[in-house]
Formats: structure tokens, C-alpha cells, sequence
């Protein structure tokens, strides 16, 4: 596994400990702060997409299905995406043609899936710049990575956490993988959402938390439904679980997509595994499986081909509650039952 990877991995299992890193992680905790400095357009509403962790909570594609689905309903909608580890420069709006290293694998993929339906996604070097292009674009915008905006707050803050594993280790870096204190990031949202399946524990516990903060909170139901072929063929789980198949990913937390495969029968081989926003390298000792299984993001940095296999794109399937859509969209929602001590 490549260093960053390793490290990466460390931070999500909280395994970096001792004095010094305590302290590390304890001034972490003191200073980081979700809010950002942004000016915020006049008569546009601009929702923030923000993460619990560093990586690994689900926000963009929970960007990608709250922008699918209000575009389906007749809103005019725009994308901020954030542009890791690329130079896209000044501010643009990204092309499916785009090179990953200019707008980066995010908004790459985002603009392939969104492109077809006519929901543009803009980035920049500096976020101000990509809002103000947005801002430009479509009343209504959503921006992935943030959480909250200030001087004047934004329109809506979302904060995403992962179903099995909403606080991440529970620590700041280096001892852990929470993006700030989680006072912090509650009182800078509006509303948590909880993507995937989870226990009832957990929910509990989430509930707690968002009850007490008088936060709202949505649950969003996400599993893998299959993998999309180059020639645009969707094959199901059981399908998948019948052919050979290798994995090649740089996301955070890859074990969740690891364990969801696994739950369906597949057990892909090799496993190629590498740091966020990286590049994954599929490769490995013996035959090239039948294909090389990826990420949509990771997709973009394999232009359709790996090691003498095809790729294979994951597709996963969110169910975003009409609740939502529609605190998103800007109208009134029924809230009753999600955290009614504080209502909307």
C-alpha cells in the first residue's frame, strides 16, 4: 500500500496515538473551524454539502443525487465542486472532455453524470470565484465540501456523516479523521444526514446528538446496485458475483465498498487500493481478472482501461427523503418526527 494510503488509513482507524500526537490533535480540535469566509451571491440560495470526516462520509454523491433529482423536478440547479489535488485556475465550467489534473476527478464526475441532463458544475482555484460562476449559472446552488459560510450564513448546511461510522475514529488528526470538534460542526449545519444502513444504535445515538443541537436530521438509504460496462450495460450484483473481477480504488474508507461487494457475493481480486483523490494503479501478480472494478471517480483517472482489462464503473443508488428535496430546493417540508423540539 503507497505511504499516503497507509497514512490515510491510520487516521481512519485512529491509530496514531501517544503524547505528542494527542497534543496534535487537541490543538486540531481547538482551531479548526467549519465556518468559511465567503460572499455569498445576492438572490441565488447556495446550500452547503459539508463532510463529518476527512474523506469517506458519502457528501458528493449525495450532491450528485440531490442535483439529479431537483433537476427532474423542474429546478434550475447548479455544482460547486471542490477541485483536490488539480489547478483548474480561474474559474470554469467543467467539460466531460476535461483533463482530471485541470478540474479534478470530483467535478469530473460530476460534470459526466450531470452533464446529460443540463446541471452545469463549476470550479476554480479559489471557491469564490467557482460560486460566483455558479451563482451566474442557476438560481440554486449546491456546494460540495461546505459547510457554512460567513458573514452571512448559507441559505442551507447540510452535514454528512457515514451510517457505520458517523464520527469517523471520533478524534481530530492525527489522532483520528474528524474534520473538527463535533460541537463545532453541528452548530455550523442546519441539518445531519446519515447516508447508508444503520443500526439502530447508531441512529439512536445520532438522534441524541441532532435532538440536542435541535438539528434536523435525515436518514438517506444508499447501497451498491451494480456496475456500468463501457458500452453503458448496467450488470446487477448477482451478475457481477459470476465473473472475475480485480478492484482498483482511491477513495476514503474503501473498506465500506470492500464490505458491500463482499455482502453480495463478490470478492474481487486483486484488490488495488490507494490514498484519496490518488491514482489508482490496477495491476498485480497472475492473469488481468475479466475487469477492474472503480469508482466513478476513480474512473476518470483510468480513461476506460486498466492493466489489459476493461473498468467497470460502481454505481450506487441513494434514496434522498422528499423531506430533504425540498428544504434543499427552498419550499416547505412536512419535519415532523426529524427532531421536532426545533422546528424548521
Amino acid at each position: 500500500m503507497p505511504v499516503r494510503a497507509w497514512a490515510q488509513a491510520r487516521l481512519e482507524d485512529g491509530a496514531f496515538a501517544g503524547p505528542l500526537a494527542g497534543r496534535a490533535s487537541a490543538l486540531w480540535r481547538r482551531v479548526a473551524d467549519p465556518v468559511r469566509p465567503l460572499a455569498l451571491p445576492s438572490g441565488v440560495r447556495v446550500v452547503g454539502i459539508g463532510g463529518a470526516t476527512l474523506g469517506g462520509a458519502g457528501k458528493t454523491p449525495l450532491v450528485l443525487e440531490l442535483a439529479r433529482r431537483l433537476a427532474a423536478r423542474g429546478e434550475r440547479v447548479a455544482v460547486v465542486a471542490a477541485a483536490y489535488r488539480a489547478r483548474p485556475g480561474r474559474a470554469r465550467q467543467v467539460s466531460v472532455d476535461d483533463r482530471v489534473d485541470r478540474v479534478g476527478d470530483e467535478g469530473l464526475m460530476l460534470a459526466r453524470a450531470l452533464a446529460p441532463i443540463g446541471v452545469p458544475v463549476a470550479v476554480a482555484s479559489e471557491r469564490q470565484e467557482a460560486l460566483e460562476l455558479a451563482a451566474g449559472l442557476a438560481p440554486l446552488v449546491l456546494v460540495d465540501a461546505l459547510l457554512q459560510a460567513r458573514p452571512r450564513r448559507l441559505a442551507l448546511s447540510l452535514l454528512v456523516v457515514d451510517a457505520s461510522q458517523p464520527w469517523g475514529a471520533g478524534r481530530c488528526p492525527p489522532s483520528g479523521d474528524l474534520r473538527a470538534d463535533r460541537a463545532r460542526l453541528l452548530a455550523a449545519s442546519d441539518g445531519v444526514v446519515l447516508v447508508g444502513s444503520a443500526g439502530n444504535a447508531v441512529r439512536v445515538a445520532v438522534e441524541r446528538l441532532c435532538r440536542r443541537a435541535g438539528r434536523l436530521l435525515f436518514e438517506v438509504p444508499a447501497g451498491l446496485r451494480g456496475a456500468r460496462t463501457p458500452e453503458g450495460t448496467l450488470l446487477g450484483m448477482e451478475e457481477l458475483s459470476r465473473r472475475r473481477l480485480g478492484l482498483a480504488l482511491a477513495v476514503a474508507r474503501p473498506e465500506r465498498i470492500i464490505a458491500a461487494l463482499r455482502a453480495s457475493g463478490i470478492a474481487p481480486a486483486p484488490t488495488c487500493l490507494h490514498a484519496d483523490h490518488g491514482v489508482p494503479a490496477p495491476g498485480g501478480a497472475g492473469p488481468a481478472p475479466e475487469a477492474w472494478l472503480a469508482t466513478a471517480k476513480c474512473a476518470t483517472k483510468l480513461d476506460g482501461e486498466g492493466s489489459g482489462a476493461p473498468v467497470w464503473v460502481l454505481e450506487q443508488a441513494l434514496e434522498p427523503p422528499r423531506e430533504l428535496l425540498s428544504l434543499v430546493a427552498g419550499g416547505k417540508a412536512d419535519v415532523r418526527g426529524l427532531c421536532p423540539e426545533k422546528p424548521w
